[in-house]
């Protein structure tokens, strides 16, 4: 079975909107109210995984941004 990560995503009919989520056994992510098979969503927020903070010495799995929570500073891949 395979799982995937998805970020920022919306319904082109209804405009829900997903900002994360995991897809288990499925290769199209679809609308939870009506079904349609989902688009990437050009203006959705920023989101990161598996990085690292070289300011704060913090590491990341998941987080709902482009930058550093703590101190806002850019972020860089896990070393």
């Amino acid at each position: 079975m395979v799982a995937s990560a998805f970020y920022g995503y919306k319904c082109p009919k209804c405009n829900s909107k997903i900002t994360v989520g995991v897809l288990v056994g499925a290769k199209e992510l679809h609308c939870p109210n009506c079904n349609i098979v989902m688009v990437p969503d050009q203006d959705g927020q920023a989101s990161a995984s598996n990085v690292y903070c070289p300011n704060c010495k913090n590491t990341y799995g998941i987080v709902s941004s482009d930058r550093c929570p703590i101190c806002g500073g850019p972020f860089s891949k896990i070393p």
